[in-house]
Parts: structure tokens; C-alpha cells; sequence
């Protein structure tokens, strides 16, 4: 849940060297999340034409939310309003099925694990008629307003360089894509050679 193993194109001579004699076949590779750009160019150059992608998407929106509900408490201070982490912390707790047998561990290092996983079991609970009331009552807070790109940069650091080129407009919806996106282009780029 913490650890991530990048692909050793070492290890996988053999398998690869299969491909030798089958032209037509190529391999689809499960639970390429978090690989580097290079591990992901070299499962490609290796014949990984199929690389799949999970939980980095959910994770990457649960980051731009988190950063989002953050940046939500400095610009709309509200003590009545239930902060997004807070909700989705009620809401899993209410209804453990989807994380408990995944999360070992003493009670806080499971909460850690219930929101910042690598196994991402919160993707489990965004459906959710209350995540999404949470998540809408956030987005509420900021409307179709810029957000401050300092704020940006302290609680959304890794998109800072898309606002700065324009790429991405400063505002909570575009925040939200562009942070998805981003992982989308680190697929992307792996399968253009």
C-alpha cells in the first residue's frame, strides 16, 4: 500500500524473448500504476502494448480533491462545513467492506491507509450518493472563480507547471482534469514510440 516496484526489464528477458518467435502477440501488462516514465517507455519497448491503469487515476483526483479542500479552508474559512477528508472518513468508517481487509495495521496507520493508499480503496466510496454530495459542496466553495495559483502551488504543486503554460486554467473543475490528465500523458507518451 506504500511501496512501489518498478518494472526491471533484467527480470523479464525471458518472457520477453518469447515475443521473438510470435510476432503477432503482444503482452498486456496489470497494475502498471506509479511506474516511472521510463519503467512504463520500457515495458512498451519490451512489448508491453497493453499497460493498465487503476487506481493512479482515482488517486490522482483524490489528490487534486484533497488539495482543493485545503485550499477551500484558506480562501472560504467556515467552521460548520465539513471538510471533504473528513467526510470521506465518516463515510468509510460507516461502511468498512471496501477497505478493512486491505488495511492491516493500528487504527491510525489504517486511517493514513484509508486516504493516502497506493491500493487506493477510497475509489470505492467517490460513487457514493454522500462523496458526491461532499465533493459537490466543496466545488460549491469556489464556484467558477480563479483560485489564487500560490495556493495552487503550495496545496497542488505538480500542476503548477500547467497553469504557468496555460495549459490548465486556474479554476477547481480544470484543476481536478488536469491532475488526472496528467497521468493519462505519462501513458500516453509511454505508447508513442
Amino acid at each position: 500500500n506504500t511501496e512501489i516496484v518498478p518494472y526491471a526489464p533484467a527480470k523479464a528477458t525471458e518472457l520477453v524473448a518469447v515475443l521473438d518467435r510470435m510476432p503477432k502477440v503482444v503482452f498486456e501488462a496489470h497494475s502498471t500504476d506509479y511506474q516511472p516514465a521510463e519503467a512504463l517507455n520500457a515495458l512498451v519497448g519490451d512489448g508491453f502494448a497493453i499497460l493498465k491503469v487503476g487506481p493512479w487515476l482515482t488517486f490522482a483526483l483524490r489528490e487534486a480533491l484533497y488539495g482543493l479542500s485545503h485550499i477551500a479552508d484558506i480562501l472560504a474559512p467556515d467552521a460548520s462545513r465539513e471538510s471533504l477528508p473528513a467526510a470521506m472518513e465518516r463515510i468509510m468508517l460507516a461502511s468498512p467492506d471496501n477497505w478493512q481487509q486491505y488495511y492491516p495495521g493500528t487504527p491510525d496507520e489504517q486511517r493514513v491507509q484509508r486516504h493516502f493508499s497506493f491500493s487506493d480503496r477510497i475509489r470505492y466510496y467517490w460513487p457514493t450518493p454522500e462523496a458526491q454530495r461532499a465533493t459537490r459542496t466543496l466545488l460549491d466553495v469556489f464556484g467558477d472563480k480563479d483560485i489564487p495559483r500560490p495556493l495552487i502551488g503550495q496545496y497542488l504543486g505538480h500542476l503548477d507547471p500547467e497553469i504557468a503554460a496555460g495549459r490548465v486554467k486556474p479554476l477547481a473543475h480544470d484543476l481536478l482534469i488536469g491532475s488526472i490528465t496528467r497521468v493519462l500523458d505519462t501513458y500516453a507518451d509511454a505508447t508513442r514510440q
